[in-house]
């Protein structure tokens, strides 16, 4: 589905909207400028879009072993994850550009993944892993017109690996840490016939640390363990027909503390998710189309046991339990109009629903929460779009729009605008317009807490940029303004059950995103800058109240990383991330009320060095944190220490 002679160009690069890559030195810009991604629904060239698309090759996630999906996330322009420097195991949100974590889509091969179950409806990145994937894919502003509800401020789409060879390939790795850490993994694949079949698995446990800041020394080490199985077949029906068959299946388990400085020694999770995913597609000379359908099970528990009581408890037994499923049904095709024309249209059907219980015990006795159950709690969309791309050599635009019918509100459209011009050879000039949505979750909806007159999210995007590609440097430049409205928060009530979601806010993020890249000889690297303001405007009861919305986001970020290659088979890097200081919300038990934490700015540096013993031995060690600092990123919460991963890998 990639052009592979451009995408090993592309080894240890990151992608800007113009191309801008790290490759092999014999590389040209011309060369550069044909690689492509597949996330805008077919492959297309990054020379003829005016999207904002990064992408994280396999060479660079080679060079990333023993970081989480959290973590290779964390260093990107324009991108905060809370939590990726926290214990493993740890609550993990994610922000693209300010917004909140539920406005982010993932997709995994192009499928969209959520969690029916979760409040938000995202997904557990700690059920996500680095490992099987060919590579990274990073959309950002708004894609709501391709891939619907959630991805108001971009989709990240994990591209898993596929089988390009009828000869066995495979590897083992295997990677150890100084904080408990032992992963193993083991991928094969190949061809039988016109069969092609690729089989990974990987098993990952921690030790960890206290979750929860350890203010009297002796609380108890918060392990934490992830699995999982990847399956994948695939085979040609005819001379221009393929079918792809994919399945997944996550696990981890984690423990938990009680809350911000206070430990709990029986408190657990654990989560695990199954996946079926089906493509199949036609390729003609001017048309092509694929029919998709995926079916997708999430079940998460949490258990505190009574063995052991935290102090500030307020039941001695709990259990709660979660079950989500999403299912959907999607064809959409591709004509090439001539003279540059592409038209893309498709329609798509998705359906989720969720089962939830849970109950708890104190001194009071027993008592059972209200529960959701499927019957009850589901909704359902069908939506229709359409998108008209035009390229001339000196640029080009793309047009589309979306019309979405939702078995509970109703129906209402999106739209997207993105032109660009080539100013010269090396530089471009690109604007994009978006408008995005995002259904209210079941929780929201269902729940005792629910509102089943709740409208959708709706967000725009504007944004304008220019990029730069040679052989040596490249760069880009760009300012965005979001905006959404009919923001769904919880309002507070002084009569049962004392709250209920309601669409009563608006948030403005406005923001900088500067990046740029340098290559010559054994020398590399990157540089980006985040700059974010963003404001919540919340009215309740005829009442307006304003605040800052980067709640554990930073205002100012950034990310230097400094490469060497020190022989044909050496490498090494240096990697610094600076963020401002931030502001976090806690629940004052002394006060009964919320109140603010100003969280500190901090340093995070990296030293990695990797070496190709010889074409199957490949060697790579992670030092994290180098200067041992002590940083926040929730307050009351511990983070990583200085730490070292070794990871051994052996290719065939």
């Amino acid at each position: 589905m990639f052009h592979f002679k451009s995408q090993c160009l592309a080894l240890g690069a990151i992608l800007f909207p113009s191309a801008v890559v790290f490759a092999q030195q014999s590389a040209d810009s011309q060369l550069l400028s044909e690689v492509q991604v597949s996330a805008p629904k077919y492959p297309q060239k990054l020379n003829q879009t005016g999207k904002v698309i990064s992408l994280i090759s396999r060479a660079q996630l080679d060079q990333m072993a023993g970081k989480s999906l959290a973590e290779v996330l964390q260093s990107q322009v324009g991108i905060s994850v809370n939590g990726a420097r926290s214990a493993p195991g740890s609550n993990q949100e994610i922000y693209v550009r300010g917004a909140n974590t539920g406005h982010v889509l993932l997709l995994i091969d192009g499928f969209p993944v959520n969690d029916p179950s979760h409040i938000s409806q995202v997904m557990d990145w700690n059920l996500l892993d680095i490992s099987s994937l060919e590579r990274i894919e990073i959309l950002k502003g708004g894609q709501s017109t391709l891939y619907g509800s959630d991805a108001m401020a971009g989709v990240i789409n994990l591209v898993t690996q596929k089988t390009s060879s009828k000869q066995v390939q495979g590897h083992v790795q295997i990677q150890a840490g100084s904080i408990g850490e032992l992963n193993t993994a083991a991928q094969v694949r190949g061809a039988i016939a016109k069969n092609q079949w690729n089989i990974q698995v990987r098993d990952f446990v921690s030790q960890g640390y206290s979750a929860a800041k350890d203010t009297v020394g002796n609380y108890e080490k918060d392990g934490f363990r992830q699995q999982q199985v990847h399956l994948a077949w695939s085979r040609p029906i005819g001379e221009k027909s393929w079918l792809d068959v994919y399945y997944q299946w996550n696990a981890n388990r984690s423990n938990l503390d009680a809350g911000p400085f206070a430990d709990e020694k029986d408190y657990t999770a654990q989560a695990n998710s199954s996946s079926l995913r089906l493509q199949y597609q036609f390729k003609g000379e001017n048309t092509s189309w694929y029919l998709r359908a995926f079916h997708e099970i999430i079940h998460r528990e949490f258990k505190n046991d009574s063995t052991f009581i935290a102090a500030n408890a307020w039941s001695n037994f709990s259990f709660s339990s979660y079950h989500g499923k999403s299912q959907g049904l999607e064809w959409y095709g591709k004509w090439s109009l001539g003279k540059e024309y592409v038209l893309l249209a498709g329609t798509e059907y998705r359906y989720q629903n969720t089962l939830q219980s849970d109950y708890s015990i104190s001194a009071f006795g027993r008592y059972d929460s209200p529960s959701l159950a499927p019957e009850k709690a589901n909704q359902s969309i069908w939506a229709t779009y359409a998108t008209l791309q035009k390229n001339w050599q000196k640029g080009g635009i793309e047009v589309g729009t979306r019309w979405n019918k939702s078995s509970n509100f109703g129906d209402f459209t999106t739209f997207n605008i993105n032109p660009y011009v080539f100013l010269s050879t090396p530089w471009k000039l690109f604007a994009n317009g978006y408008t995005g949505f995002k259904v209210p979750s079941l929780y929201q909806l269902f729940s005792p807490y629910g509102n089943n007159e709740l409208k959708p999210e709706l967000g725009s995007t504007l944004e304008v940029g220019l990029s730069y590609l040679d052989a040596i440097w490249s760069a880009r430049l760009l300012g965005f303004q979001n905006q959404v409205k009919d923001g769904i928060v919880f309002q507070s009530k002084n009569v049962d059950p004392y709250g209920q979601y309601v669409n009563v806010s608006k948030q403005s993020t406005q923001g900088i995103e500067l990046e740029g890249a340098y290559r010559k000889g054994r020398i590399s690297a990157t540089l980006n800058y985040t700059f974010l303001d963003g404001t919540m405007k919340n009215k309740f009861a005829g009442k307006d109240s304003t605040y800052s919305s980067l709640i554990r986001r930073p205002a100012h970020a950034v990310v230097l990383n400094l490469g060497l290659r020190l022989s044909s088979q050496w490498q090494v890097s240096l990697l610094h991330h600076w963020q401002a200081r931030r502001t976090d919300f806690v629940y004052d038990e002394a006060l009964f009320s919320v109140v603010s934490k100003e969280l500190k700015p901090y340093v995070w540096a990296e030293l990695q060095s990797s070496y190709e013993l010889n074409k199957h031995i490949h060697i790579n060690l992670l030092i994290k944190n180098v200067y041992n600092q002590l940083f926040v990123e929730s307050y009351g919460y511990a983070t990583q220490p200085l730490n070292a991963v070794l990871a051994l890998k052996y290719s065939w």
